[in-house]
């Protein structure tokens, strides 16, 4: 089919087709009422009573009914998170005249019934205002063959990947498969300049749109295929959402979602592509689905060529089994019967492909720094996710501990993560057990320790634990296994004279 005819087969016009230089201040207003109603990630939780990632359709007639009331943030939500019309008094009450007007001439809303209506959703999620195509429940979309070119809603995996890519300064980043332009608006906040590529003409307007909204001048979107548009260019940060999931034969393309018969087309792609596009000492951090796992080292090094030069850190999240991994990929079919039909042949796709298990995760590819390559690694770290807070610094420190570790330095003090906590129990006649959590750092998955791990653990806390000390006692392995998991850090010996500094 035709990319984006979506919008002229069913508004007659295409959706931010208009929009011009012009429309920034006005697209500036819109922001200005949505923040003034209190329309913010913080504001929509609080009054829904959940994270606005965790909204589903199934909730959507309790909270119109029963939980929102009349104030401007609750037209905001019914309006651009629950795909509902609202009254020409309430939009009013929300939206200044100028607002009303850019929306009105963009497409994103309709007027309906005497009151208004939009065809896009605007979500609130790290800090950024971003418009993407409504969800799959909605009557906008009529049936399956609408989907081929929807710009794609947020989910979990969209904001993990813009809390697990490092947010250290870059002169220039590159998103590629850019969608709904998440990746770059939170890019930009630490880039000088982003260029975010994408195959789907309405992806790039919809990214355009969302740039203007969030006021951000340092990003630019291309229509392109992968590194094309940028072939000649190097980039000290890449970001990549992908699509990355199977395709079913005789099923609907699903432009956003589909990655070829294995679901690693693209992405096999893209870590190839690192050799053309990324600086040394670059970083490229993509959000994917990590089929087979324990084969997937073996993988990434086909597809670098060769793993000299660089190194790879998989983040393993949660598994799926297969069959429930197929369920969720075909809620777009419009009847109990057709989901079931379909899974069933994503199921028997998945067992062709050789696929038999299924993790969610994040691949981060580091081009090694100036000077002669030295053998790559592929290192395994499975994390607590889901990541709704930043943990880049986490990304960081695996890649710098691994550079002095195999540089033979032997200098540097084991620090513990604040965020990580000791917790020891006594079961009634059996052993004392001990674990360490932390509850508020998404990187660190809990780990039950040994009496060793906590002894060493406890110094770290209390003293200062050298590893040029640790390094070839019988501490040594578990030390390195705290450093993997996030757990200690290897920070720098204090100035002589000075004191320790955590």
């Amino acid at each position: 089919m035709t990319l984006d005819s979506f919008s002229d087969r069913h508004h007659g016009r295409a959706v931010f087709a208009t929009m011009t230089s012009d429309d920034r201040a006005a697209i500036g207003t819109v922001r200005d009422d949505l923040r003034a109603a209190g329309y913010d990630e913080a504001g929509v939780r609080a009054l829904l009573g959940m994270p606005v990632l965790d909204l589903h359709p199934a909730a959507f007639h309790h909270l119109d009914k029963h939980v929102l009331g009349a104030d401007p943030l609750a037209a905001a939500i019914r309006l651009f998170l629950l795909d509902r019309a609202v009254d020409e008094q309430a939009g009013r009450a929300l939206l200044s005249e100028p607002s009303l007007d850019v929306l009105l001439s963009l497409g994103v809303l309709d007027e309906a019934d005497g009151g208004f209506r939009s065809q896009v959703h605007i979500t609130c999620v790290n800090d950024l205002l971003l418009a993407t195509d409504t969800g799959r429940y909605s009557d906008w979309w009529t049936g399956a063959d609408d989907l081929s070119d929807r710009v794609m809603y947020i989910g979990y995996d969209s904001a993990g990947l813009a809390n697990v890519a490092p947010r250290s300064r870059a002169k220039r980043t590159l998103d590629l498969c850019s969608g709904s332009g998440i990746q770059s608006l939170v890019a930009s906040g630490y880039s000088d300049e982003v260029v975010g590529v994408d195959i789907n003409p309405r992806a790039i307007r919809f990214a355009r749109f969302n740039a203007a909204l969030n006021g951000i001048e340092n990003t630019t979107f291309v229509l392109g295929d992968l590194h094309e548009p940028v072939s000649d260019r190097e980039f000290d940060r890449i970001v990549s959402n992908p699509p990355f999931v199977p395709e079913v034969p005789e099923g609907a393309h699903l432009l956003y979602r589909d990655g070829g018969p294995d679901g690693e087309r693209l992405l096999a792609q893209i870590v190839s592509g690192a050799r053309q596009v990324l600086a040394p000492g670059g970083l490229m951090s993509i959000t994917t689905d990590l089929f087979n796992l324990e084969d997937l080292p073996r993988r990434i090094g086909e597809w670098l060529g060769a793993k000299d030069g660089f190194d790879v850190l998989v983040l393993a999240e949660r598994q799926f089994r297969v069959w429930a991994y197929a369920d969720t990929h075909a809620s777009h079919a419009p009847t109990t019967r057709e989901r079931t039909e379909y899974a069933a042949r994503m199921v028997d796709a998945l067992g062709d492909a050789g696929i038999s298990t299924v993790h969610t995760g994040y691949i981060v590819v580091r081009r090694q720094p100036g000077g002669g390559p030295r053998p790559g690694t592929v290192q395994t770290v499975s994390i607590a996710g889901p990541v709704t807070r930043p943990t880049g610094s986490h990304v960081v420190d695996h890649f710098r501990f691994l550079d002095r570790d195999l540089d033979g330095h032997t200098d540097g003090i084991l620090r513990p993560n604040p965020a990580v906590h000791l917790v020891s129990s006594a079961p009634p006649g059996g052993p004392e057990t001990h674990q360490l959590v932390a509850p508020q750092d998404d990187y660190v998955a809990d780990m039950d320790i040994s009496d060793l791990t906590r002894k060493l653990w406890q110094a770290t806390a209390s003293s200062d634990v050298h590893w040029g000390v640790i390094r070839g006692s019988a501490l040594e392995s578990v030390a390195r296994e705290l450093v993997r998991q996030g757990a200690l850090t290897l920070g720098d010996l204090p100035p002589a004279g000075g004191s320790r500094d955590d």
